[in-house]
C-alpha cells in the first residue's frame, strides 16, 4: 500500500481545500526528502564497496578487458563488475545484492549487509571467471574424455560389418539346411 493510501484512511485534518494542499505539499516535500536520504545512503554504501574492491581491479591483467568497475548513479544506483553482473542495494538501502543478467532472467547470487563479505565475493566471482576464461582459451574441457590408443573407429565399423555379414551367411545356411531336411 502507498503511503499517499494510507493518509486516505486517516481522518482529514484540513477543514479547508487551502489548508489541504499545503498538507499535501508539506508531505510531498517530506517524500522527496527521504527518497533523496535514501538515494543518498545507497551512493555512500555503493562508493564504499568500490574502494573496497579497487585494489581488485587494479590486479586483474591489462589484456582482460571484460572488467571494469563502474559507480552509475542510475535509480536504483549500480556498482557495475562486469557487462552482466553489478551490485544494488536492496529496497532497504542496508543489504548489498550481486545480481548477474542472464537470458532466462535476473539471477541473485549474493545478499549480505557485510561490506567485507560482498567484497570477499567480488574477488572470488572475479577470480573464477578469469580461470573460466582461461580454461575455454586453452581448448580444455572437463567433459572431454581423453582419445583412446588402438582401434580406429573406421576398424571398428569394419568388424561390425564382417560380423554382421558373416552372421547374415550363417542364418541362410541354417534356413537352406532346414528345409532340406
Amino acid at each position: 500500500m502507498k503511503k499517499t493510501d494510507k493518509r486516505l484512511d486517516q481522518p482529514a485534518t484540513a477543514t479547508s481545500l487551502r489548508e489541504a494542499i499545503h498538507l499535501a505539499r508539506v508531505q510531498e516535500a517530506v517524500d522527496i526528502d527521504q527518497s533523496v536520504d535514501r538515494r543518498s545512503n545507497e551512493m555512500a554504501r555503493l562508493e564504499v564497496l568500490h574502494a573496497a574492491v579497487e585494489q581488485v581491479f587494479d590486479e586483474i591483467p591489462m589484456e582482460d578487458d571484460r572488467f571494469a568497475l563502474a559507480l552509475v548513479p542510475s535509480k536504483p544506483a549500480r556498482l557495475w563488475i562486469d557487462i552482466i553482473t553489478y551490485i544494488a542495494m536492496d529496497n532497504s538501502g542496508e543489504i548489498y545484492r550481486m545480481i548477474r543478467n542472464e537470458g532466462t532472467g535476473r539471477i541473485v547470487m549474493v545478499e549480505t549487509d557485510d561490506v567485507g563479505v560482498m567484497a570477499g565475493r567480488i574477488t572470488e566471482y572475479v577470480a573464477n571467471e578469469i580461470v573460466a576464461r582461461e580454461r575455454a582459451a586453452s581448448g580444455f574441457r572437463y567433459d572431454r574424455l581423453p582419445r583412446r590408443h588402438g582401434r580406429s573407429r573406421k576398424g571398428l565399423i569394419f568388424s561390425a560389418f564382417i560380423i554382421g555379414l558373416l552372421t547374415g551367411v550363417a542364418g541362410l545356411l541354417a534356413l537352406g539346411w532346414k528345409i532340406t531336411q
